[in-house]
This record gives C-alpha cells, sequence and structure tokens, in this order.
C-alpha cells in the first residue's frame, strides 16, 4: 500500500486505446504509429506500448538509442524509429535489435551504408528513414542536403529506404502559414529523392487532413490527453491524473507569509493547506512566481489556489473560500493538480508552460496506479 504522504498518478490505458482508435479514425488511409519517447511522455513505456500494441499500433517512435533497446524488449516484432539517428559507430547496435535510424546527416548516410554493405549481403538490406528538414531547422535533410543526396543516388546502395519523414514546426495553429510552406517542401524533397513512403504528419498535422497524411501519421500528445492545439477543448480522453495529499491545515492572520522568500503574504484570516508534492515531483518552482489567482488546483471539484513559491517537496493552496463546506477538506484528502477536474492543458496555460512538458517532468515518487 503506498504511503499516506505519497502523491498519486493515476493512468487509464484505456482511454489511451480509445484515443488511439480516435486517432486511427483522423488518419483516414495512413498508418497511425505511435511516438512514446521520454518514457512514454513521463507515464511509463512498459505500460503504455503493451496497450498500444493491443490498440494495433505496429510502428513506434522513440529519440534515443537506448529507448529504442528498451522498447524491442518490449515488442519482439514491431517497428521502431530512431528520431536522434545513428551516433557514430552505433549501426552494429541499431542492427542487433531491430532498430531503425532516422539518418539526419550525410554522414550518417555513408556510415549506415557501408555497414549495411560490409555486414548485410545476404539480400536482406537494412531499413532506415530519411529525415527532411521543412523548415524546422532541427534535424535532416534541408534542400541542399537534398539536392546532394538526389545527385548520387548510388547512396542508396546496399540498404533499403523505408521511409521519408519530416515534422512541421506550426501544426498546433491550423492556420500558421509556415503549415502550408513546409508541406510543398517536403513534396519537392519527394520528388527528388527515391521513392518510398512518407510521413509528415505528428498529432497536430494528423487534424490538419489528408494533404498531411501521406502514408504514415505519427501520434503523440494527442493520445496521453493532451490537446496539439493547447486548447483544452480540443483535447481527447484524458489518460493521466494527478493528485496530492493534504498533509497539514493551517490558520493564517494578515500579515503571515508563506513559504521561500515570503512571496505571499495573507491580507486577513486564511485557511491554507499544505499538499505533498514540489519541484522534486515535476512541478516547476515557475509556477509558485504568479499572483495567486493564476494558477489553481481542485479539491473535490472545487477550483483552490496555489499560494508562495512551490518547494522541492510540498506546496501551498488557499482553502479559506471551502471552509463553509459541509466537510472542509481535511489532512489525507486529495488536491487534484491535473486531471478530469483540472484537464492539463489548463494547467499548462496558467502555468505558461505546454502539456508536453508537464507530463514529461513527472518524477519517479509517485505511487503509479494503471487502470
Amino acid at each position: 500500500m503506498a504511503a499516506s504522504d505519497q502523491a498519486e498518478l493515476r493512468v487509464d490505458l484505456a482511454a489511451l486505446a480509445a484515443n488511439y482508435k480516435t486517432m486511427q479514425k483522423h488518419a483516414g488511409a495512413a498508418q497511425t504509429s505511435a511516438v512514446v519517447k521520454a518514457d512514454g511522455y513521463g507515464l511509463g513505456m512498459a505500460q503504455i506500448v503493451p496497450t498500444l500494441a493491443a490498440a494495433g499500433c505496429k510502428v513506434f517512435w522513440v529519440a534515443q538509442l537506448n529507448e529504442g533497446i528498451a522498447l524491442r524488449a518490449l515488442l519482439p516484432e514491431a517497428v521502431i524509429y530512431v528520431l536522434n539517428g545513428v551516433p557514430r559507430g552505433t549501426a552494429k547496435e541499431f542492427a542487433a535489435h531491430d532498430l531503425r535510424p532516422c539518418l539526419i546527416t550525410m554522414a550518417q548516410v555513408e556510415e549506415w551504408q557501408a555497414y549495411c554493405q560490409d555486414n548485410h549481403q545476404d539480400n536482406t538490406p537494412l531499413p532506415a528513414c530519411l529525415f527532411v528538414d521543412s523548415g524546422f531547422n532541427r534535424l535532416g535533410f534541408g534542400e541542399l542536403g537534398v539536392a546532394e543526396l538526389a545527385a548520387k543516388p548510388q547512396l542508396f546502395d546496399g540498404w533499403e529506404l523505408s521511409l521519408i519523414a519530416s515534422h512541421l514546426a506550426c501544426a498546433d495553429d491550423p492556420t500558421h502559414p509556415m503549415n502550408a510552406a513546409q508541406l510543398e517542401r517536403f513534396r519537392n524533397a519527394l520528388a527528388a529523392l527515391p521513392k518510398a513512403p512518407a510521413s509528415l504528419a505528428n498529432s497536430g498535422g494528423t487534424m490538419l487532413g489528408p494533404d498531411y497524411h501521406f502514408d504514415m501519421v505519427r501520434t503523440g500528445t494527442m493520445l496521453y490527453g493532451c490537446s496539439a492545439t493547447a486548447r483544452e477543448e480540443d483535447a481527447l480522453l484524458p489518460i493521466a491524473s494527478l493528485r496530492a495529499p493534504l498533509l497539514q491545515t493551517r490558520q493564517l492572520s494578515a500579515g503571515d507569509s508563506i513559504g521561500y522568500g515570503a512571496t505571499f503574504t495573507a491580507s486577513g484570516e486564511m485557511t491554507i493547506g499544505i499538499a505533498s508534492l514540489g519541484y522534486g515531483d515535476g512541478l516547476s518552482r515557475y509556477f509558485g512566481t504568479h499572483s495567486p489567482s493564476k494558477v489553481r488546483f481542485t479539491i473535490g471539484g472545487h477550483p483552490v489556489a496555489l499560494l508562495g513559491r512551490v518547494s522541492m517537496d510540498s506546496l501551498a493552496v488557499d482553502l479559506t473560500d471551502l471552509a463553509g463546506l459541509a466537510r472542509p477538506p481535511a489532512v489525507g484528502d486529495m488536491v487534484e493538480i491535473f486531471g478530469t477536474d483540472n484537464p492539463i492543458d489548463r494547467l499548462a496555460r496558467q502555468g505558461n508552460t505546454i502539456s508536453y512538458e508537464l507530463l514529461t517532468s513527472l518524477g519517479s515518487r509517485y505511487n503509479r496506479i494503471y487502470s
């Protein structure tokens, strides 16, 4: 049994599966793959991945080689792409674990080709993805790099070009002109390169419509109940809820301050609660730099404001307006940081961050409950 002072992270795996099915419908004829990097967006890859596989997902994406190796242990038959490419000297590990690198530089293409030609000459060329930068300016081949690849078709000998992919920078804003510009650049790259299946759309791109779907979409944030547009009304089913127990309630008088730096001072009589969750659990100190009316959690569906700075292991909330309830909040009652009553996109907006960051910042001290 979890300790009574331990915060609680609940993950609804049935909702995750339902969200995958919903994204499949939005993707139409395109294959729906899943992004499970950063430990399944902080929710536990070991639990997230089998659920998605059972829902029909066959292609998964991680960022780093070590994530790919861990994922292969969970899914012996899945197709796994590694976004950060094949670091120098690691081609043998990719082959050993049947991982597909996203080749992002000419040196990586040359190294992958050399390894494949030297070690796999039995008519089973090893697959890899070619990642194209269509305007994000993060990873992959830009226009000059694509032109150089197109001029050297021999670089594609000896290995299988299983996918050509790129990434949208502004898919969270359907009206942003960058979306159409990247779509055009991606199409130009596809026309110049050897024919292969293509993937451009992330979660937000999937919602932009069929022009962006190509052969495969890569769904991430929307699977986990977050909105690709940062609007809580656009989110699918919430799959995660984070709650922390009240450790103590306190009475304040006018002039009493709270926490480090004494950044909040009571203007009159107040009731506050101290909850067992802080920046050591992944809730940034930045949340505590706002006015008390800005960041809100809930208790029993009732909003409560964050007061003062977030400490490593605790935070303070305003219980004053709940004192008149038939049963006022008491020690052991749970403060919902995000969940059904307090959507994660709403909390992220209040804290001037994004839901992705909230999820991937989750610490390891929670009592994790998967249903």
